[in-house]
């Protein structure tokens, strides 16, 4: 998932993908391993390190293509979108209507998930629904095309996405995958959660018990892996996420809005302001507090831990409020 931000994750994951409308523009060009020798190196590490087949991966590396309109894609992220903007395009009635059914259709996956790993069903379905609608918008461009433009022609993120198309190459070896076949995102994350590669092979979980970690195919693979995602970047089971503060809280911790990705202020300087936190917060813990740009105005937020947790999947606070606001509405939506 992330990011990208990263973008550990998902780029969009990323959460851009359903906006990502395939404009005219430079056409795409076939890949020539003499023009990138870092293709060739790369290569050969995997023949000698992992026992790949070389001349198949040259062969696989020779038939991508250099898609320009993805590196455009790369520049303009919805995760840049005012907050008001974003949070209209997932969290809306449509989403908190399928991630509804989505709840139902899987229940006891998730539930067991949530067991397990002690994230939220509603969390887990949220991250979904952002990231694919569900899985049903899952990515159109071949993921050996992203990973190769963003790795070769994409110089400020180079080398993260030289090291993803590495972790593609293995991925596709271990599953015994088409790389020429697969799809995702213009960042090259792949399947219903969509991971980056990296993700993929360190955080997929077998969770249909059918011997294989399948992202793209197994909804229960997918529902498993978002949990053990999120528990492995030390989910607190059963803590806040979020609180709203109040016009009066908002303007006295004005001053410490931040727009970093981790809990830089002191609860203590929290309650020493007079403003409420959730229970069962330790005064030597740590919030961010943060400001949202809202249809009607400035929108005032305290993140807990597990808040930024949720930015290890997408790192962006837009993606992980509205992670949050979705899976709010969808456990309101069932009663719950």
């Amino acid at each position: 998932m992330t990011r990208p931000r990263i973008w550990r994750h998902s780029l969009l994951a990323f959460a851009a993908l359903p906006l990502l409308t395939l404009f005219a523009g430079p056409l795409a060009f076939a890949v020539s391993l003499e023009k990138y020798p870092q293709l060739i190196e790369l290569t050969e590490r995997l023949s000698s390190r992992h026992g790949l087949d070389r001349e198949r991966m040259n062969d696989w590396l020779g038939e991508a293509k250099i898609k320009p309109k993805i590196i455009e894609a790369m520049e303009r992220p919805a995760e840049q979108l005012p907050w008001h903007r974003y949070q209209a395009l997932f969290v809306n009635n449509a989403s908190i209507n399928h991630g509804v059914q989505f709840i139902k259709t899987h229940a006891r996956t998730l539930a067991r998930a949530e067991a397990q790993y002690g994230v939220p069903v509603e969390i887990i379905t949220a991250i979904i629904g952002i990231e694919t609608r569900y899985g049903t918008v899952t990515g159109s461009l071949r993921v050996l095309d992203s990973l190769v433009t963003l790795s070769m022609e994409y110089p400020r993120r180079s080398k993260f996405f030289l090291s993803e198309l590495e972790h593609y190459l293995l991925l596709v070896a271990r599953q015994r995958l088409d790389p020429l076949v697969v799809k995702g995102s213009y960042a090259g994350a792949i399947g219903v959660p969509q991971f980056m590669p990296s993700s993929y092979r360190r955080f997929a979980v077998d969770f249909d018990n059918d011997g294989k970690a399948d992202l793209i195919n197994s909804v229960a693979d997918a529902i498993g892996s978002v949990a053990n995602y999120l528990g492995e970047h030390r989910w607190h089971p059963g803590e806040p996420i979020v609180t709203r503060l109040t016009d009066s809280a908002a303007t006295v911790l004005d001053p410490y809005v931040t727009r970093k990705l981790k809990a830089n202020t002191p609860v203590a300087t929290v309650s020493a302001a007079g403003v409420s936190l959730a229970e069962g917060i330790a005064l030597d813990a740590s919030v961010g507090v943060m400001r949202f740009d809202g249809a009607l105005g400035k929108d005032y937020r305290l993140g807990y831990h597990n808040f930024f947790v949720i930015t290890r999947y997408n790192r962006s606070q837009n993606y992980a409020m509205s992670v949050f606001e979705l899976a709010e509405r969808i456990s309101r939506a069932l009663g719950s």
